[in-house]
């Protein structure tokens, strides 16, 4: 039971990052509808609420599927909770809030028009799939887990002046130590089946324990190749995960076509203040769904 439990968790905390676009919606308007199932100061929850908390997740054991609907509806109370206590406050006087809501409600609708965008597009046929699969032999039959020594420091600790000539982890420990910088040793793993290709081209052309550096989540990642090992990835698993990949790239490049047609279509009618007027021509970038896509996740190893 105790597994259960961590599953439940995991499954109901993921959900809950992305109960954004339901509490926006409520703050824009409208009042979802549904059976109630608590009340918090006389204000409604209903179960259409608590389905769009649990983002989709279900089990088929009572016990998991309680225990996960007592988890999401305890995080809707005590948000109601906070939003009526800002309330009191008059939080949602300021500028702010206005603000804030405003750019919740054009980023939901823009998701929503670019997934309606996505959702039109025809999926790859298999035959496209094998072909994906065989013209991208680095992520697919010759495949490559790429061990990685790690030291990790704070980016505003770093002169970016004094990297430049550090060729090995221990060139980064030494200037770490002398400069009395904290920094923390680790381990990681590129698979080269998700990896940004360009990544890992420039990767594989550094000479034996040569340093690279990626930042990451506010801090500098140093980083040097500890190992290769080729794990091969084959059959109805590659040619699915082939599928989901053309399908968000298909999707990403539809919505990408509308945004730049309707960019261009509105030229005329956009005004600019004086002094905001952009030099040259501005080429629409990637669309914020298109963007965020990921690809299906790799397979365990």
């Amino acid at each position: 039971m105790k597994s259960k439990a961590l599953l439940v968790a995991l499954a109901v905390s993921t959900s809950l990052t992305l109960s954004g676009c339901d509490k926006i919606k409520g703050l824009v308007g409208g009042k979802p509808s549904g059976q109630v199932v608590a009340t918090v100061n006389g204000q409604e929850i209903t179960s259409l609420e608590l389905k769009a908390e649990m983002n989709g997740f279900a089990s088929r054991d009572a016990k998991v599927m309680k225990a996960a609907q007592q988890q999401a509806l305890q995080q809707i109370i005590l948000r109601r909770l906070v939003v009526q206590k800002a309330r009191d406050q008059k939080l949602d006087k300021t500028p702010d809030y206005s603000m804030q809501v405003r750019r919740g409600e054009e980023g939901l609708l823009t998701q929503l028009y670019e997934r309606k965008i996505s959702g039109t597009v025809a999926p790859p046929t298999q035959r496209d799939a094998e072909n994906y699969v065989v013209s991208h032999p680095e992520q697919f039959a010759n495949r490559k887990i790429i061990n990685l020594d790690q030291v990790v420091a704070a980016p505003n600790k770093v002169d970016p002046q004094k990297l430049a000539a550090l060729k090995t982890l221990e060139d980064v420990k030494a200037l770490f130590d002398a400069n009395n910088i904290p920094y923390q040793e680790s381990s990681g793993e590129l698979d080269t089946l998700s990896a940004n290709p360009q990544m890992i081209a420039q990767i594989t052309k550094l000479g034996p324990g040569e340093v690279f550096v990626v930042p990451q989540r506010g801090a500098y990642v140093f980083n040097r190749i500890a190992g290769t090992r080729t794990v091969p990835f084959r059959g109805d698993m590659a040619v699915n995960y082939a599928t989901n990949v053309l399908r968000q790239q298909h999707g990403q490049d539809a919505v990408r076509r509308d945004v730049v047609a309707l960019r261009n279509a509105a030229e005329a009618k956009i005004v600019y203040a004086p002094g905001f007027k952009p030099d040259k021509p501005v080429a629409p970038g990637a669309p914020a769904a298109a963007a965020a896509a990921q690809p299906a996740a790799p397979p365990a190893k």
